[in-house]
């Protein structure tokens, strides 16, 4: 008998020994990132002869281990996009950046210059103000600039950060397969949480699938089935590649064992932290600093054209106000070609480009195609714009194709070969557009407020009729009748009314230019396209009654220093609906705004997107919490319970201890009994 008290006070004492060395652990790592709370069960031995074997496991459930790595990856998708939001939106929202505030002062300072139209000071305000838009312009690109900066420097950081998770769970699964499976066999606790660690730390940069193998080991899993790390140590590793950009790199996935295999990796098979970041970019960074080139390119060639049209206080023709920038286009890394091409805006077009990039593909026969893109590099439905014929080198535009052509959204292209079928090259006029605008001028002599052209009513005329909406539209000498730096071949033209609602135009050696059709009563429109003259660069209506014989003269508006009819157009173009909404829209859509609606539309697209992300990151905390909490009531520990169990198992042990003494003293008393 005393001998079964020995052997079941033997085996209660080494068991709440375990007992206690398991609960002294669990207080011992209380606060160790990423441990599991431990427990240890026993079996009792057959026939009532004690504890039998014990078992020390972890307290884990794998499927609430599984919502944390994804809850995880949700917010940290979410953190990491709304941090990289809340920056951008910091930057819109400060007035000392507001693009709208320097354009609203640069058209101010135009009606200012209006009203006395001769005077120098009022024109050095323009220049003054317009070169505080450059600077804005630059400012905030710039600023923009910097955090697709920082964003490129992150993802260096985050996927040195990823690899070296992966290689940890690879090398763990191997640790942990090398201690076998089998009931003989202990799992080495402590591995598996630190592989469990490694694994949530991963789900932190990416979203994740893991799955079990029969050896032990954790397979994982991108969350749309790419392998990170499979059996027999074997992993993947992440990099990026800037194709054909190299400022704005992609993802990319190979096999350690196989670097040569690579698969490109799209924003929605990330999430994570990566997922995070690349999602930022493409759709609030990117489409950001292309509304911001869109919105600078566009007011400044629009500004351009009006100046254009209209007389400096030199008594010239005006000039362009802006330098706008140039930009080459960037080679995809397949193509076999030597090719070249530059891009530059058409003077004049910038209307007529929306805020896309564009995918440039040559296929033979010496056939271009043009397409926009979306911020992701993916081709915009509908936008195919087909160039035949090109031989290099050639410079495609509007002008150059003619006017049946497509409008080729504006852009004129400088190529050069040889292209072999299938090189692209992407286009990308507005990525840096904004901070490289300058001044053409800083003279405000160049300032063009009048007018080229004026009229003057014969005064020995019999009728009422007077010249109105006397409209310059062309004056370059290439194509008009404007000579620079001040003429007009031909001038002064005669227009004379000859009965039955016709007009005929005369040059100054009075030969017959043109003669109109019959007009509609009281509808004396547009006289020199009426008379085949509408290439001269300009034109006007004839308002009220004029008689037979009653002329009109049109010149050069020589001396008209207090004119201040293009300081007019020029002030008008702060409202004028003159940038493109979309690459492609229907017929009936309303595809164009103006400068300010533009740029509101850029501030409040900022806050919405920032406004969104908010929202997605305290939903995204709200449940991670709520399975953190789950996952801490089964494998956190806690210290009131460990306690408890340690005065629980002192206890007992001290009763074990108590049978093997009572075993000794009956052991004694049989001796005792014999002698």
């Amino acid at each position: 008998m005393s001998d079964n008290l020995l052997r079941i006070g033997t085996s209660a004492v080494l068991s709440n020994s375990t007992l206690l060395s398991t609960t002294s652990n669990n207080i011992a790592n209380v606060n160790t990132q990423g441990y599991s709370r431990q427990r240890t069960e026993f079996e009792a031995q057959t026939l009532g002869l004690g504890v039998g074997k014990g078992t020390t496991e972890r307290l884990v459930s794998e499927f609430t281990s599984a919502q944390l790595r994804r809850d995880t990856s949700q917010l940290a998708f979410a953190s990491q996009y709304t941090a990289e939001a809340n920056r951008i939106d910091g930057l819109f929202s400060n007035p000392a950046n507001s693009i709208s505030s320097a354009m609203n002062d640069l058209f101010q300072k135009f009606q200012t210059a209006n009203n006395d139209p001769s005077a120098i000071s009022t024109r050095q305000l323009i220049i003054s103000s317009s070169e505080s838009l450059t600077d804005r312009f630059a400012t905030l690109s710039n600023l923009v600039l910097d955090q697709a900066t920082y964003v490129n420097q992150q993802l260096d950081l985050d996927l040195t950060q990823t690899n070296s998770l992966i290689r940890n769970i690879s090398e763990l699964n191997r640790s942990i397969a090398g201690f076998g499976r089998g009931d003989n066999n202990q799992p080495p606790l402590d591995l598996l949480d630190r592989r469990d660690e490694a694994m949530r730390l991963l789900s932190e940069k990416l979203d994740i699938k893991v799955l079990d193998s029969d050896n032990g080991e954790k397979l994982v899993f991108m969350a749309t089935g790419q392998s990170l790390v499979v059996e027999n140590g074997e992993f993947s590793i992440l990099s990026l590649n800037g194709d054909p950009d190299p400022n704005v790199r992609n993802v990319q996935l190979s096999l350690n064992s196989k670097p040569s295999v690579i698969r490109n990796l799209g924003i929605e098979e990330m999430g994570g932290q990566l997922g995070g970041l690349l999602k930022f970019r493409d759709d609030l960074l990117i489409p950001t600093q292309m509304q911001l080139g869109q919105l600078a390119l566009a007011m400044s060639d629009k500004l351009n054209t009006q100046n254009r049209l209209g007389m400096n206080a030199n008594g010239e023709l005006g000039g362009d106000l802006f330098v706008l920038p140039q930009s080459n286009g960037f080679a995809f890394q397949g193509n076999t070609g030597a090719g070249t091409v530059a891009v530059s805006i058409e003077p004049g077009r910038a209307s007529q480009l929306p805020p896309n990039d564009f995918l440039l593909t040559f296929t033979a026969p010496n056939t271009l195609t043009l397409e926009a893109t979306d911020t992701s590099g993916n081709v915009v439905p509908g936008s195919a714009i087909t160039i035949p014929g090109v031989a290099f080198p050639a410079t495609l535009n509007r002008e150059t194709l003619g006017a049946g052509f497509p409008d080729m959204y504006g852009l004129s292209l400088v190529v050069t070969g040889p292209m072999n079928d299938g090189d692209q090259f992407a286009l990308k006029p507005l990525s840096s557009a904004a901070r490289n605008i300058n001044l053409a001028t800083t003279r405000p002599e160049d300032i063009a407020l009048a007018s080229p052209v004026r009229s003057l009513v014969a005064q020995d005329n019999l009728g009422n009729g007077q010249v109105d909406k006397l409209i310059v539209s062309n004056t370059n000498p290439a194509t008009s009748q404007f000579v620079a730096p001040s003429s007009i071949n031909g001038a002064p033209f005669t227009v004379t009314h000859i009965g039955g609602n016709q007009f005929e135009v005369r040059d100054n050696t009075n030969a017959l230019l043109g003669t109109t059709a019959a007009l509609p009563n009281g509808q004396f429109n547009n006289i020199m396209a009426e008379a085949g003259l509408g290439a001269y660069g300009f034109d006007f209506n004839i308002t009220g009654i004029p008689q037979t014989g009653d002329s009109f003269t049109i010149e050069y508006n020589t001396g008209g220093f207090n004119d201040n009819r293009n300081g007019l157009e020029l002030a008008k173009q702060q409202t004028e609906e003159t940038m493109r909404r979309y690459a492609v829209a229907t017929p009936s859509a309303d595809n164009s705004v103006s400068f300010n609606e533009a740029y509101g539309t850029m501030v409040s697209f900022v806050g919405d997107k920032t406004a969104q992300a908010r929202n997605s990151q305290a939903a995204a905390e709200a449940l991670y919490s709520q399975t953190l909490q789950l996952k801490e009531s089964l494998s956190g520990v806690s210290l009131d319970e460990e306690a408890a169990n340690l005065v629980r198992f002192q206890q007992s042990y001290a009763a074990a201890a108590k049978i093997i003494s009572t075993s000794q003293t009956i052991f004694d008393t049989l001796i005792q009994a014999v002698r």
